[in-house]
């Protein structure tokens, strides 16, 4: 009861700061320029368009929310309540990750219908927005305002989500192939009937496999911030 008491707690957050108005203007948004790409770029765009958005976008949302917690003094006392980081942690990220997926799946349902694997999808953004979301939180802990932390997010999210696009250089390293925004772009590319040159199973299997060292790590770094008071 105390882990859904959290996860309803951050949803009631997120309404209040409008996340969710910005998402659905952001979805707008991006199906107003799908809508007039030619039929053979549509999917490639989307394809992009979820995995820079509806998939990441929970990166830099995740570090606004800690900061904004902050500012309101609810980590001060954090260490002597009854909730446990991971419960946090893991309330952030399946709060975050539920609005990627119910957007990545919009996006994909308005553009091409019954032509989408809803399933691969579901599961892959799901799990890539958990992979992302909590290394935004590491981030987040250790930023001291919005400003400082868009400073050192840009530069980590470029480098987790950069190269993946190396791929359309037709540059398919092993251990490009391997990092998790490849994975999940590959992973969109299947469920929107895009070739991609390996089954879309060892994609899944892969972005899910990534959720483990990025819950290790953000829930270090989460436990650190506490212990310095949630400062």
């Amino acid at each position: 009861m105390r882990a859904f008491s959290i996860f309803t707690f951050d949803i009631r957050y997120q309404i209040k700061y409008g996340f969710y108005f910005l998402y659905a203007v952001i979805s707008l948004l991006y199906l107003s320029i799908l809508l007039f790409l030619p039929e053979s770029m549509a999917r490639p765009a989307a394809a992009i368009i979820i995995l820079t958005d509806p998939a990441a976008l929970g990166f830099f949302f995740i570090g606004g929310m800690i900061l904004l917690e902050r500012g309101e003094g609810l980590h001060t006392y954090f260490s002597i309540l009854p909730t446990l980081n991971r419960e946090y942690v893991l309330s952030k990220v399946l709060s975050l990750s539920i609005i990627s997926t119910m957007v990545a799946l919009f996006i994909a349902g308005i553009m091409f219908r019954s032509e989408v694997n809803y399933l691969l999808l579901s599961l892959g953004v799901f799990a890539g927005a958990s992979v992302f979301t909590l290394f935004g939180l590491a981030v987040g802990t250790v930023a001291k305002s919005i400003n400082h932390y868009f400073v050192i997010s840009v530069p980590v999210g470029i480098l987790l989500m950069g190269p993946a696009f190396l791929i359309y250089l037709d540059l398919n390293n092993f251990l490009i192939e391997i990092l998790p925004a490849t994975l999940l772009l590959r992973l969109i590319y299947a469920s929107l009937q895009l070739e991609i040159p390996y089954p879309p199973i060892l994609s899944l299997v892969g972005i899910i496999l990534w959720c483990a060292p990025a819950y290790i790590l953000a829930n270090r770094f989460f436990a650190t911030y506490i212990e310095r008071g949630g400062e």
